[in-house]
């Protein structure tokens, strides 16, 4: 049996002890929220990530396949290698302010002739929804049989061209979407020297262009000694992809805000460059 001298020396907490275990697991527990969320925050990022590079790479393997097999008809007025952009609606600057332009996209439309066994395909690639400088990719696939005939390819051309540019939607007959996204699609092409078409180079943002194999500018000007290249020996492939999150944010929002947007998103974007040997050219 206790004393009393004994239970009166027997005490618990005092509400300043409590207080100050309660603030400790406090701390404990806010820390350990803060590191949950940044593990959570950089998993996000890293899968985010991880879905643009896949994107990206489907992107400039599926196109770099396509074009490294692009064909010669022999016939000048075929197109072998065909693409084309229009300045004011297919190209968004990125900049800091109106006076600092650190970069500028372009969406093209590319289209090529490939001939596998007895038939003569038309590939080609184009962005619709591109009024705010992004959409979706689409890849334009038809075939006719050989020997290509100037008829039978502008039939061919044609349904390329009818849908782009400026349509919102695609004939689902000939284009099949790729990815969403897409802020930067374009292509440059030189010769075995490295060259760049003089018809070409420097003419990427100032005015509405469009450029083919054989260059038709060499095949009209007789003043031109070297003959119309069939195809390039190179082309550069350039793809630049939109972080899903910000192209939704993008879709959403009126014409009028979204060059805006767009423009203040260049660390949102992935470029993705390749350089494709064709292996029809003459070297």
């Amino acid at each position: 049996m206790k004393t009393k001298s004994a239970i009166r020396y027997c005490r618990g907490l005092t509400v300043l002890e409590m207080l100050v275990s309660v603030t400790l697991l406090v701390f404990i527990v806010v820390g350990l929220t803060a590191m949950f969320i940044q593990t959570q925050r950089a998993f996000k990022s890293g899968v985010k990530q991880t879905a643009m590079t896949d994107a990206g790479h489907t992107i400039i393997d599926m196109v770099g396949a396509d074009l490294s097999q692009a064909s010669d008809a022999q016939n000048t007025n075929i197109y072998n290698l065909y693409w084309a952009w229009a300045a004011a609606n297919t190209s968004s600057q990125f900049q800091d302010n109106v006076f600092n332009k650190y970069r500028t996209n372009q969406l093209q439309e590319i289209f090529a002739l490939v001939y596998t066994n007895t038939q003569w395909v038309a590939v080609g690639y184009a962005v619709s929804n591109y009024a705010s400088g992004a959409g979706t990719l689409y890849r334009f696939l038809t075939n006719t049989p050989a020997p290509l005939t100037t008829n039978a390819f502008l039939t061919i051309f044609n349904h390329f061209q009818s849908a782009v540019p400026g349509v919102a939607t695609f004939d689902p007959a000939y284009f099949h979407p790729v990815a969403d996204g897409v802020v930067h699609l374009k292509i440059r092409a030189f010769d075995q020297f490295g060259n760049e078409s003089a018809f070409s180079q420097g003419e990427d943002f100032a005015t509405n262009g469009s450029f083919s194999y054989p260059v038709q500018a060499y095949t009209n000007n007789l003043l031109m000694a070297a003959p119309p290249a069939g195809l390039p020996n190179t082309i550069q492939l350039e793809v630049g992809v939109l972080e899903p999150d910000a192209f939704q944010q993008l879709r959403a929002l009126p014409a009028i805000s979204a060059g805006t947007f767009l423009g203040k998103a260049g660390g949102m974007i992935q470029i993705y460059r390749q350089n494709i040997p064709i292996a029809g050219a003459t070297r």
